[in-house]
């Protein structure tokens, strides 16, 4: 329950707080523009296997991945990610995956900002930060809202990047509900157990459905 959650509270903060960030950035006027927002979007159609994959074997092998070469060229010991940092990977593995459908949601939303609006806080004095604030954050309130709760039902059934990298482990470090509902099952023939772990995931999923789905709701009333 505790690796569950700490998995989705984890993955969504990095993922809304980056997303907000590429957002504002993919709305500015570049050149290019076009080809870079279908580049920023990619990761979302790597299937989670691959993506699980490549991270354990091209980033973050404290020999042959890429950190590991950086940490070699700055002179500092390589990071054994899945050993020392095991959890901590698995949401930063989940969390490039997903930051580009924030991204997108949140930017689709950003475009639809009057701007109007955001030149009146100009003229009242209001700086860049103030604007955020007050002007384009409450904008995207409703567009936040819908990524936490479609992201987090996803997120509570997160399997293949915890399969193909740490087998749960070491020990139970990265074991959230879905994968011990796999061991518990089909490796340990724990039915009882693993139909628990399935009834505690799909009542979780529920409660946070059901808790955005009113909020969305007040939104959509105000």
């Amino acid at each position: 329950m505790v690796n569950t959650l700490l998995l989705v509270g984890g993955v969504l903060l990095i993922t809304i707080t980056g997303g907000i960030l590429f957002a504002l950035l993919l709305d500015q006027p570049m050149w290019g523009q076009g080809v870079i927002r279908i580049m920023a979007i990619a990761p979302f159609f790597v299937m989670p296997t691959v993506s699980g994959r490549v991270w354990k074997n091209m980033f973050m092998n404290p020999v042959n991945g890429i950190f590991g070469h950086i940490a070699q060229w700055l002179d500092v010991p390589p990071i054994e990610f899945f050993s020392e940092i095991p959890l901590l990977s698995i949401i930063l593995i989940v969390s490039w995956q997903w930051l580009p459908f924030a991204t997108l949601i949140l930017l689709t939303s950003l475009q639809s900002l009057d701007q109007e609006q955001l030149e009146a806080a100009e003229m009242d004095g209001a700086g860049s930060i103030g604007r955020f604030a007050y002007v384009i954050l409450p904008h995207l309130a409703r567009a936040i809202t819908v990524v936490i709760l479609i992201q987090t039902i996803f997120l509570l059934s997160i399997f293949a990047e915890i399969l193909v990298t740490t087998n749960g482990g070491p020990g139970v470090a990265t074991t959230n509900l879905t994968y011990l509902v796999y061991v518990s099952s089909l490796l340990q023939f724990d039915v009882g157990m693993g139909s628990a772990g399935g009834v505690i995931a799909i009542i979780l999923a529920n409660i946070v459905a059901i808790f955005l789905m009113r909020m969305i709701g007040k939104n959509l009333d105000a």
